[in-house]
């Protein structure tokens, strides 16, 4: 084993054995655009969505209690969404933007398919996710380029960072329209001048509405399509600023 791949192995077991203390993993090679990644994914998503919700239940026998809807984190971190890909290829596509000196926000980062290859492009980038799980799997997916990456738990209705980025990605995270009061003013807020934000999504209704929603709102938009490998549709890429 080479140097580099030894460091790489002893860097990675740290996180995987934290990560497989709860959850059953697979590792694979996943081509995004020119691309080739190794990319650590939960196994079995449906799995740890069963997982919560039984906690869930549990924690209201034993109470008396039924959380409120907001206060139940589900897993959608745990999915590998096509929105993801969509983003990755446009970031390398010559409607992308350049990345190679950017500063960059991954938003719901999930596993942090897209902030990683935002990474790889050359952009310093921060993952954020309200799920710790989450940061984890991000950290794993971006060690080759953990020395421009970090990571952040953070609630985009309520926290504020003390910073602002070239880009903001955000893959897969419109489907809530109740999210979109409080997403609007965080883009605002974490948005730097001349900044972009890039949102993919996958074609569904809560997409067609947000497109006059948010140009109600003063934002320029312009609207790409990606074809990735996993569905029909091709998913379509939000490209927005001020």
């Amino acid at each position: 084993m080479r140097s580099t791949d030894h460091t790489m192995a002893a860097r990675r077991q740290p996180l995987l054995t934290r990560i497989h203390r709860r959850y059953v993993t697979t590792t694979q090679m996943v081509r995004i655009g020119s691309l080739n990644l190794e990319f650590t994914r939960i196994a079995d998503p449906d799995k740890v969505l069963n997982e919560v919700a039984a906690e869930a239940d549990l924690r209201e026998r034993i109470s008396g209690l039924r959380e409120a809807d907001e206060f139940l984190h589900l897993p959608y971190w745990a999915e590998l969404w096509d929105s993801a890909a969509g983003i990755g290829q446009f970031l390398q596509s010559d409607k992308g933007q350049k990345l190679s000196s950017d500063t960059a926000l991954d938003l719901g980062c999930g596993m942090g398919l897209s902030g990683t290859i935002a990474a790889a492009l050359g952009a310093k980038v921060l993952f954020a996710d309200i799920e710790p799980p989450a940061l984890l799997f991000a950290r794993l997916n971006s060690l080759p380029w953990a020395d421009r990456v970090r990571t952040r738990r953070l609630n985009w209705q309520t926290d504020r960072l003390a910073e602002q980025f070239d880009v903001v990605i955000g893959a897969d995270i419109l489907y809530e329209r109740q999210q979109w009061q409080y997403l609007e003013p965080f883009w605002q807020y974490h948005l730097g001048p001349g900044g972009t934000l890039l949102l993919g999504e996958p074609g569904r209704q809560t997409g067609d509405l947000f497109i006059p929603w948010i140009q109600e709102r003063g934002w320029a938009l312009n609207i790409f399509e990606e074809k990735v490998p996993t569905r029909e549709r091709p998913v379509r890429i939000f490209c927005l600023g001020r």
